[in-house]
């Protein structure tokens, strides 16, 4: 009588997990290793490819060059390295690093206004937010809602979706007046030719920030995106030690005191936009 096979299949299944898990660790200690952070101590300096000009992040100003280039200037100095910027506009204009046309050989970060967005995470690693852009609206007092407000927009140099947006306030039967520059939305404050502003965040916090005005969220835009410092994916030892600068300079009020410096308020609240998408003046 024929014994049954059952017994020897598991045994050949196990045998075969085995394998192939004893193999896949293999794998993993023959894989090269990581030598992201010596190479780069090897070097001396920390190369990080970021905007010419997306203020308050990038500004241009050798004075007060922006809050992104500070920053990474004070992790330069804490792993004791010197510092390289490498300047491409097309990072202020598009969210998507595929069209930044960057590589290694350029930079080992990338700063100045990086979204943590799932194009940007599905190409490169990232550090942790620690701002948040999107758009937003700053006025001389507070307000409930953009109905019956003058509106001044300025767009800036960010990768924000604008015709979304201007098809939402035309929809909610917004007109607005686009102005050239943040200063020509601040004067258009000052003077009252507007009752509320409409920006990028940062830009807003920014103005907010000078005057002492209000700034809120404008929700319904579908957009507001963390922002953080890019690295190469598998570039595991330069992440830590840059995660643990990072850390401690938040700890120690670096950020905070960044923040102040460069005039960036905080947000409390939001104004609704609740209607569908379609272009405004």
């Amino acid at each position: 009588m024929a014994q049954p096979a059952q017994p020897k299949r598991k045994w050949l299944g196990d045998a075969l997990t085995f394998v192939v898990a004893f193999g896949l660790l293999g794998a993993v200690y023959l894989l090269p290793a990581d030598t992201s952070l010596a190479e780069i101590r090897k070097i001396g300096k920390l190369s990080v490819c970021m905007p010419d000009l997306y203020a308050p992040l990038v500004t241009g100003d050798p004075a007060e060059p922006g809050f992104d280039v500070e920053l990474v200037g004070l992790i330069a100095e804490r792993m004791g390295l010197g510092l390289n910027i490498q300047h491409n506009p097309a990072m202020a204009r598009d969210f998507n690093p595929r069209n930044w046309r960057v590589t290694r050989a350029q930079c080992s970060l990338l700063a100045g206004g990086v979204a943590l967005t799932r194009p940007v995470l599905s190409y490169l690693d990232s550090t942790d937010a620690y701002l948040e852009t999107g758009w937003a609206a700053v006025s001389r007092e507070p307000i409930n809602s953009l109905e019956g407000q003058r509106v001044g927009f300025y767009a800036g140099l960010n990768g924000l979706d604008r015709l979304a947006l201007s098809r939402q306030l035309r929809a909610e039967g917004i007109r607005v007046r686009v102005v050239n520059s943040a200063a020509d939305l601040a004067k258009g404050l000052e003077d009252g030719s507007f009752d509320v502003g409409l920006s990028e965040a940062l830009t807003a916090r920014q103005l907010a920030g000078e005057h002492g005005w209000q700034v809120a969220w404008v929700d319904g835009s579908g957009e507001r995106f963390p922002l953080g410092i890019g690295l190469w994916k598998g570039d595991l030892t330069l992440k830590r030690e840059i995660t643990r600068i990072l850390a401690d300079l938040r700890a120690e009020g670096k950020l905070d005191a960044l923040r102040e410096k460069y005039d960036i308020a905080d947000i409390t609240g939001a104004l609704g936009l609740d209607a569908a998408p379609a272009e405004a003046e």
